[in-house]
C-alpha cells in the first residue's frame, strides 16, 4: 500500500503546474520599407525556476504599418511543449499556428500611451502519448499602458485575456497580467524585464519575463547591414 501511495503521489506531482517560471524571448523585426516589416520572435520557457525547458517557440510573419498608431500582422508559429511537468519525462508535443493581429498605439499625453492588441490564432496540436491530435481557435485581447520616464527608461502595464474554442467548447483559456520595465540601449535595441501573474482555469503562476529586441532597417536613413 505504501508503494502504491508513493507512486500515486509522485504521479500527481508530475501533473502539477509549477508555481513559478522564467520566460526568455528575443525579437528581431526587419523593416523592409516604412510600411512593411518581417516579424521574428523566439522564446524559451522554463519548467519552474530551473533551466529545464518547458516550451520552445518561434513565430514569424509579415507586418504592415498604416501609420505610427495602427498596424496589422499575420504569420505562422511553431511551439514545442512538454506533455507533463516531470523533469524525468522528455516528451514534447508539437503545435503549429496561424496567427493574425491588429495593434493600436494611442498617445494620451507626452509620456503616456494606450496600447491595444487583438490577436486570433488557429492552433493545430499533434498527437502525443497522452492526447490525440486536436484543433483550437483562440481569441486574445490585450489592453495596456506605456509610461515614458525619460529618454532611456519606461514602464509598461498590460492585461491579456484569452478564450479558446476547442472540443466544441468556447471557454476561458488564460489571463496574463504583466508589469515590466524597458531600458533603451539606442533607437534600435531595448531590453524589457518584468513580472507576470498568469491565471489558468484551475491554477496560477508567477513568471519573470525577459525580452531583448533588436530592430534592423533596410531602408532610408536607418539602413543597417
Amino acid at each position: 500500500m505504501l508503494l502504491f501511495s508513493l507512486a500515486g503521489y509522485l504521479g500527481s506531482q508530475a501533473q502539477q503546474r509549477p508555481k513559478a517560471g522564467l520566460w526568455f524571448a528575443a525579437n528581431l523585426p526587419v523593416n523592409f520599407t516604412k510600411h512593411w516589416q518581417w516579424h521574428n520572435d523566439a522564446g524559451y520557457r522554463t519548467l519552474g525556476t530551473s533551466v529545464e525547458p518547458l516550451q520552445y517557440l518561434y513565430r514569424t510573419g509579415i507586418r504592415y504599418n498604416f501609420n505610427k498608431q495602427w498596424n496589422t500582422a499575420g504569420g505562422v508559429a511553431f511551439f514545442f511543449t512538454k506533455t507533463n511537468f516531470s523533469k524525468s519525462d522528455n516528451e514534447f508535443g508539437n503545435e503549429f499556428r496561424f496567427w493574425e493581429e491588429v495593434n493600436h498605439h494611442r498617445p494620451l499625453n507626452e509620456t503616456l500611451q494606450l496600447l491595444l492588441r487583438f490577436r486570433t490564432e488557429q492552433r493545430f496540436f499533434g498527437a502525443t502519448s497522452i492526447k490525440k491530435e486536436y484543433t483550437g481557435y483562440r481569441f486574445r485581447f490585450r489592453p495596456g499602458f506605456n509610461l515614458k520616464l525619460n529618454n532611456i527608461w519606461s514602464v509598461q502595464l498590460t492585461d491579456e485575456y484569452m478564450r479558446q474554442m476547442a472540443n466544441n467548447e468556447f471557454s476561458f483559456d488564460q489571463n496574463r497580467l504583466t508589469f515590466s520595465g524597458i531600458y533603451l540601449f539606442n533607437k534600435t535595441a531595448q531590453l524589457q524585464a518584468g513580472y507576470m501573474w498568469l491565471k489558468w482555469p484551475k491554477d496560477d503562476q508567477h513568471i519573470l519575463t525577459f525580452t531583448f529586441t533588436k530592430t534592423i532597417s533596410l531602408h532610408g536613413d536607418n539602413k543597417q547591414k
